[in-house]
């Protein structure tokens, strides 16, 4: 079996603007024309001239036949429902305070949602342990910890909350609030990503594609971290090629209760809290996949690998003369190739699966030295050191990296995913 598995990484090499922080762009391009369209000033290019294409047909689309009619409501039910996802939408306006934050500070300007979401998420929910322990003692309410504090003062800031926040005494209806107000604007966030990804992204032109991918040799499975069909787009595809887009897939036709895109973040507590902890469970990504029926084909496709793997380790134990031997027979591995995906700990769940098997090999797509070495680090931080350096060595290695010689390929910022 011949498994391609694609990042957001893979995206980006075909020429597709799907960072976070050109999302961000998008939507800050989507104000100016709304701004624009009530005040009658002239809107100029900038940089984006793509971005300002699509607003400007979108919000100059004319009623001249039935099918500009059409096209027109479209039009118009796109930027209504823009509106009210974007409208005081908290995680919209942290991420791009940070993202402009970053700029101004001279870095570049690169921002991770999954990774903000998660500290906030994670913070939210310490102070919220904090005040179910002072509640047990006889108490109301906590302050915020001095680590607390720097973590939240830029969200709550953002959000006209930040008053005497050093002195504040945080009680659980405050919580309560806030984990709503963060859920409901995640959706929202969520479903502005859509929309974005499947009518803004889905008119760039692409080209022939990647030579790195044409010599790949027949896939059985792709098992996709992005939302869009960017390979079906460029490669086609085969009866017989089975897809996991295990994090939805984008879809205009969708609405904010229907769509299936899965933005969370990573399993962050540790032992028994992880089965009793819940109380911020919504927000993660293996509870997201479940609840929105992702499908999860890749378990099957686990399942038929690790079978093949019982199969040959009971048809290597022979009985001769009444003793046990062990036959050592050529292992058939099944290739999973790994491309555009930075390995990040936040899809550490489905990852280990496939790198922790025998009768695997494992192809890593990496653009540079730099590249090289943080999928390094990343690949330690999935299943340690030890296992690392036992399957990138010896005769049985089932580890490798192979460099793009075909492409410039960005890493995986979009999480990224």
């Amino acid at each position: 079996m011949n498994i391609l598995i694609v990042g957001n990484g893979f995206d980006l090499a075909h020429g597709l603007p799907t960072k976070y922080a050109d999302f961000l762009k998008f939507i800050d391009f989507f104000y100016k024309h709304k701004a624009q369209e009530s005040s009658g000033l002239e809107l100029i290019a900038g940089e984006d001239i793509n971005c300002y294409k699509y607003f400007t047909d979108l919000f100059n689309s004319k009623q001249d036949s039935e099918f500009d009619q059409y096209l027109y409501d479209q039009s118009r039910k796109t930027i209504h429902e823009l509106s009210d996802l974007c409208k005081d939408n908290a995680w919209i306006k942290y991420f791009s305070e940070v993202y402009k934050s970053r700029e101004q500070k001279g870095k570049d300007g690169w921002i991770d949602f999954e990774s903000e979401i998660s500290l906030i998420i994670q913070t939210f929910n310490s102070v919220s342990r904090d005040i179910q322990e002072t509640i047990q003692k006889g108490g109301v309410g906590t302050v915020l910890s001095q680590r607390q504090l720097n973590v939240l003062a830029l969200f709550l800031e953002k959000m006209d909350s930040s008053s005497g926040m050093a002195t504040h005494v945080w009680k659980k209806e405050e919580i309560d609030f806030w984990k709503q107000k963060l859920l409901e604007d995640l959706n929202k966030l969520t479903r502005a990503l859509e929309i974005y990804l499947s009518d803004y992204i889905s008119n760039f032109m692409l080209g022939n594609g990647l030579p790195d991918i044409k010599n790949l040799p027949y896939l059985d499975k792709i098992l996709s971290f992005n939302y869009t069909c960017t390979y079906q787009r460029i490669y086609g595809e085969h009866p017989f090629l089975e897809f996991d887009y295990v994090h939805g897939k984008a879809d205009l036709r969708n609405d904010i209760q229907s769509t299936n895109m899965v933005l969370g973040i990573d399993e962050y507590l540790e032992g028994d809290a992880r089965d009793k902890d819940l109380e911020f469970i919504e927000f993660k990504k293996f509870f997201q996949r479940i609840h929105k029926e992702t499908g999860g084909l890749y378990e099957s496709w686990l399942e038929e690998i690790q079978s093949e793997k019982k199969i040959y380790e009971i048809s290597a134990i022979v009985k001769e003369n009444g003793i046990v031997k062990k036959h050592h027979r050529v292992v058939k591995y099944h290739k999973v190739f790994i491309f555009g995906h930075s390995l990040d700990i936040t899809d550490k769940d489905i990852l280990r699966k496939f790198i922790l098997n025998e009768n695997v090999k494992i192809i890593i797509f990496y653009t540079d030295k730099e590249d090289y070495k943080k999928k390094i680090i990343n690949l330690i931080k999935i299943i340690g050191q030890d296992e690392l350096v036992k399957r990138t060595g010896g005769k049985n290695k089932t580890i490798v990296f192979q460099k793009i010689n075909t492409c410039t390929l960005e890493s995986d910022s979009m999480r990224e995913k």
